[in-house]
Order: structure tokens, then sequence, then C-alpha cells
């Protein structure tokens, strides 16, 4: 026990350690869930002040939100707001603290496969520990190191269920099942997969119906009132449609205005566009998996392979459906990181994995198998060397450039009059104004027509995204003027607006 808690105590410092140091969030839905988790520490509820994706349409700015990320990372972020002050670094506390603890959970995953192999529980929590993008997930305020540890504790409670025939172990693993699609929708993947395992592999069939029942019964208590909060708040049980996210083309096709994908207009662009677009996200995730697992996985998948226990098998089992599915279903979604935020999950088994690896080398050759578990440590510590500064000086060059649109649009517009941005949450969470993602798809009439819809006149641009800025730079001096150039961000002005 004295070391699964000195693992988590050293993976949290050293996620903290990173948190301390990222002065505003990497991308758009860390900002989110932080704005969304101070709205509801500011006793507004589950509130949000920008339109992300016009896909779900809202008369005004101001919406419920979450209809189309999960609620659960601004759950875990709220109570330590309203504790403790409204910064980024405390909302950087739970996802560090979920960070810390899947590091604990990979040891103890290794000790229950090899009860009397200490070395190779340490060995796969390092593997962990110290990963450059699992301690990036840790800081980054968003749903992946929630996610990771909630599924991960869903697949391990349902493989030993399975191992154990166990009814309260099976009522777990669906009350975690529950949490983690509140915390990913893609989730809904691990209680169907442990459904079908439990059926398949138990016998009598009454006790696997049995068990099954008890796994659905555990996620329906915990789904069930975020379904009715969502018929109440949007008159359906999940706003955004996965019909229309499986027919993007393109991601900036996301952000339509008026104009949301369909399947028949993906399947009109031929068969051959449709399977190469698979295709190509699955070889994204192919490198996410060897890139997020560095460099455990590349070899860590061989050891779940030859051995047989459910609990890693359905954790290997999890990995490459995932890694599939979010390709063949969701392939510009994935494509923009959907499979990189879920990916988190299959850490532990590939730690464990690679650490069996090591140990079948080693009974064989020691030195082969101590110099493969001291490489791939090297280069798991060189990974996070190498990346750590980076993700530092581009957090700070994002709060650098926010605070500078901030500040002009400050001077220049009125406090609640909405801008459109290609960050949307960004400039919200800087700001503190109502925004609209920029319909960065579409030609610059359907930009007007939004921005008329909303009383919105400028747009801020931060990085290259679609067809803008050349779009807008197209149409400098007819009825499209530039307000404010600086490093990192410019403001244009809509001069002509329905």
């Amino acid at each position: 026990m004295w070391i699964a808690l000195a693992l988590l105590a050293a993976a949290w410092v050293v996620r903290l350690a990173l948190a301390a140091r990222l002065p505003f969030p990497p991308l758009d839905d860390p900002a989110f869930y932080v704005q969304t988790a101070r709205s509801l520490a500011a006793g507004r509820g589950l509130v949000t002040d920008v339109i992300w994706s016009a896909q779900f349409p809202f008369a005004g700015i101001t919406h419920p939100s979450h209809e189309y990320w999960m609620p659960m990372a601004t759950l875990l972020m709220a109570p330590w707001i309203k504790a403790f002050g409204d910064s980024l670094f405390v909302a950087q506390i739970p996802g560090a603290l979920c960070g810390a603890l899947l590091v604990s959970l990979t040891y103890a995953l290794a000790r229950l496969v090899r009860p009397d192999d200490r070395r190779l529980a340490v060995g796969a929590a390092l593997l962990v520990l110290a990963g450059a993008l699992p301690v990036y997930q840790s800081a980054s305020t968003d749903s992946s190191a929630p996610y990771a540890l909630l599924a991960s504790g869903a697949l391990a409670s349902g493989g030993l269920a399975v191992e154990r025939r166990s009814a309260w172990l099976s009522l777990l693993a669906g009350l975690l099942c529950g949490l983690a699609y509140l915390t990913r929708a893609d989730g809904l993947l691990i209680p169907t997969m442990l459904g079908i395992g439990l059926l398949a592999s138990l016998r009598p069939r009454r006790r696997a119906f049995l068990l099954v029942a008890l796994l659905a019964a555990g996620c329906g208590v915990v789904m069930a009132p975020w379904w009715l909060r969502n018929l109440y708040a949007f008159g359906v049980v999940q706003p955004a449609s996965p019909w229309a996210a499986s027919a993007l083309q393109d991601y900036p096709q996301l952000f339509n205005w008026h104009d949301p994908p369909t399947l028949e207009s993906l399947f009109a662009r031929g068969l051959g566009f449709v399977v190469g677009l698979r295709a190509q996200a699955l070889g994204h995730n192919l490198g996410v998996w060897g890139l997020i697992a560095f460099p455990y996985g590349v070899f860590g998948w061989l050891g779940l392979a030859r051995d047989r226990r459910p609990v890693l098998q359905l954790g290997l089992t999890y990995a490459v459906l995932l890694m599939v599915v979010t390709a063949a279903a969701f392939s510009v979604p994935t494509l923009a990181g959907l499979f990189y935020h879920s990916a988190g999950a299959t850490l532990p088994w590939l730690a464990v994995g690679a650490m069996l690896v090591v140990s079948r080398l080693a009974v064989r050759r020691p030195s082969l198998g101590v110099g493969l578990f001291a490489a791939a440590l090297a280069l798991v510590f060189a990974q996070s060397v190498i990346a750590w500064p980076r993700v530092i000086e581009d957090s700070r060059r994002n709060a650098a450039t926010f605070a500078r649109a901030t500040g002009w649009l400050a001077e220049n517009a009125a406090p609640s009059e909405p801008v459109l941005a290609i960050q949307a949450h960004s400039l919200n969470l800087a700001s503190g104004r109502p925004a609209l993602t920029l319909p960065a798809g579409q030609d610059l009439s359907h930009v007007r027509e939004m921005a008329g819809h909303y009383r919105a006149r400028y747009i801020v641009v931060t990085e290259s995204f679609g067809l803008y800025p050349e779009a807008l730079e197209a149409q400098r001096g007819q009825g499209v003027e530039v307000r404010y150039e600086a490093p990192g961000v410019r403001i244009y002005e809509l001069t002509e607006v329905p």
C-alpha cells in the first residue's frame, strides 16, 4: 500500500509542477470546461456564453451548456474553484489528481496480474508516471485524465467480474462505465464490450444475464439523471447528433451555419473519399497509440496478447476497438482528437503488457530484460524533457495572444457585445464576453448572416482555420476592415452586416 501511495504522491507532484507553469489552457475544449466550472461554482448552473457549433440551434448566445461535450470535467473542477478560488491552477488540481491516481491504478493492475512481482508493478507505474502526454493531459483541464481513470477502473472491475463471476464487481463496473460516459460520450463502448464479454464467457447463462443486468443497472443509475437533464434543457437525450459527427467531411464543417453535415452529402463525394478518410483516421490513431504510450505502447500489446486473463484481454480488446471504431465511425472527429483524448484509458494495460515482455526477456537473459526497461524508461523521460518546454511556451504564447485581443476589445467593443472567433471558448475565458465560433468552412456570406443574427461585428483570428483569414483578406475594403493587428492575433470588423 505504501508503494502505491508513494507513486500517487510523486505522480501528483509532477503533474502539479507542470500545471503551475501553464498560464492558459492549450485548446478550446479545456477553456470550455474551466468556464462552465466557474459558472457552476458561481451559482449560474450549467450554462455557457459561447456558441461553439451551430449544429444545435440556440436563439441567444447564453444557453444550457454541454450540448456537445460531457459534464464530468466541469463537475470535478467546480467544487475546487468554489472552495479554493477562481484560478486556472485550482481548476487544474482535479485533473492532476486523476492522472496521478491512474499511476496507482497501473501499479494495482500489475500486482493483480503478478502478485509476487513488485518490481514489475513499480516499473509499469513509472512508465505512466513520467510520460509526456499523460502528464500534459492531466494538467490541461480537459476530459482526458478523468476519462482515463474512470474508464480504466471500469475495464479493471469488469475484467475481474468476468474472472470471479462477481455480482458486486459487475455493479461496480456499471457505475464506473456510467461515470466514464459522463466524461466522454465514447465511453458507451465500454459497457457494450463488457456486456458482450460477460455473455460470451460465462456459464450458466442465467448467471451471465444476471451480471449483465447488474452492469446495465449501474450504468443506468448514473446516466439517467444526465439524460433527464438534457431532455429538460434541450428536449432530446443527446443534443449533438452522432450521425452528423459521422457525416463530417472535414473539421471546419462542424461549425457550419445552417448547413449541417449529412450522410447523403458525405457519400456524394464517392466511396473512395469515404474509405480514404477512414483509412487516414486509422493511420492517425495508430500514430497516437505509439505517441501517447511512447515507447512502451509499441511492444506492450505483445505482453497482453500472450496472457489469457480476461482482465488483460479486455484492456487490449478495448484499445483495439477504440482505435478502429473511432476511425471508422467518427473519422473527422478522431482526426481532430477524439481518439487522442480517450486513449489514456489504455495506458495501464500497455504499461503492464510492456513489463510482462520485459519480465519474460529477463527470465531468458537478464541483461536483455533490464536493458529494454532502461531504454524504455529513458525514452519516456527524453520525450518529456523535449515536450514540456514546448507546452509551457505554447501556453504562455496563448495567454499573451488572448490578453492582447481582450485588451483591444475592452477599449473598442461594448462589454456584452458578442465576438466571432476561431477559438471562441478561449476568447470567452480570457475576456468574459460572449463569443461565437467562426463558421470557417463557409464563405463570407454565411459569416455575415451569423454575425447579423447574433449582432456581432468583430472577428478575432488567432490561427489559420478553414477558409480564414484568407477569405477576410480577400474582402478588405469591401465591407471588411482590419482594426487591430499584433503578434498572434488580428481583429477584423464587418462593416456591412445584415
